[in-house]
């Protein structure tokens, strides 16, 4: 019966914190533009969705630039109010210089990166630059022609990326969140999707309650048996009931 009425606890628990949870996600929750997360017009969930579909080596960064492997390629775009300013550049492009891939987007032209690289040649791929710096590669270009909205009208622009993605052939992609507000520092729980963390919570109290019912004060009891004080002689005693029992003299 307590089985019966903890699996129905557990059940009614867990259906309330997920309705809370597409609650909270659908009314209350809401990411800056040009972010991976967001699904607004002016977020870049269905670029890096569609590459993640196409099973390439996806993943969100949360630290600097040039703090990613020399291997890697890395989506860089500039918040509506920048993040990556001209004290930042020489950094970015030192990792690029040793092997680092670069996807800088920004709506203002030029940016940072060009204004850096104003004195490098460029291919021009469509209306994006493609500089070749040491061992790395840069592509700058417009924030804006990769938003939701805009893929799902001209998806020319998603589509010169994603070749280029291919034949770089990195080791892995990255989304750099870093520059929008998505810290490492803010710790790995914060860092994950809402509904992630309604399931760790509800993981965590399945574990408290059944902690609580198989627990001495709710689940059955172990009884205590105080120590039995043995007779002086009782071992003899014994040992002659068996001999005798035996038939032994």
């Amino acid at each position: 019966m307590k089985n019966k009425y903890l699996i129905i606890i557990i059940i009614l628990l867990s259906v309330l914190l997920i309705g809370v949870s597409f609650g909270l996600n659908r009314f209350t929750q809401s990411y800056p533009n040009f972010t991976a997360l967001s699904n607004d017009e002016r977020g870049v969930s269905l670029l890096y969705d569609t590459l993640q579909h196409m099973q390439l080596p996806m993943a969100t960064l949360h630290r600097p630039v040039y703090e990613a492997g020399f291997n890697d390629a890395v989506f860089v775009i500039q918040p509506t109010q920048p993040r990556v300013c001209h004290c930042m550049t020489e950094d970015i492009l030192n990792w690029v210089r040793s092997g680092g891939r670069l996807i800088f987007l920004e709506n203002h032209h030029p940016n940072v990166i060009d204004n850096a690289l104003e004195a490098e040649r460029y291919t021009p791929i469509g209306n994006m630059r493609l500089y070749q710096l040491g061992l790395g590669e840069v592509l700058t270009g417009r924030a804006d022609s990769i938003t939701n909205i805009n893929l799902m009208n001209k998806p020319n622009y998603g589509e010169a990326i994603t070749h280029l993605l291919i034949d770089w052939n990195p080791r892995r992609i990255y989304f750099a969140e870093y520059y929008h507000g998505f810290a490492a520092n803010a710790g790995a729980f914060q860092q994950l999707p809402l509904s992630l963390q309604v399931v760790v919570f509800q993981i965590i109290l399945a574990m408290m309650i059944l902690m609580l019912f198989f627990g001495k004060r709710f689940g059955s009891v172990i009884p205590y048996y105080e120590e039995v004080e043995r007779d002086e002689n009782e071992q003899v005693l014994v040992l002659a009931r068996l001999y005798k029992q035996a038939d032994r003299r």
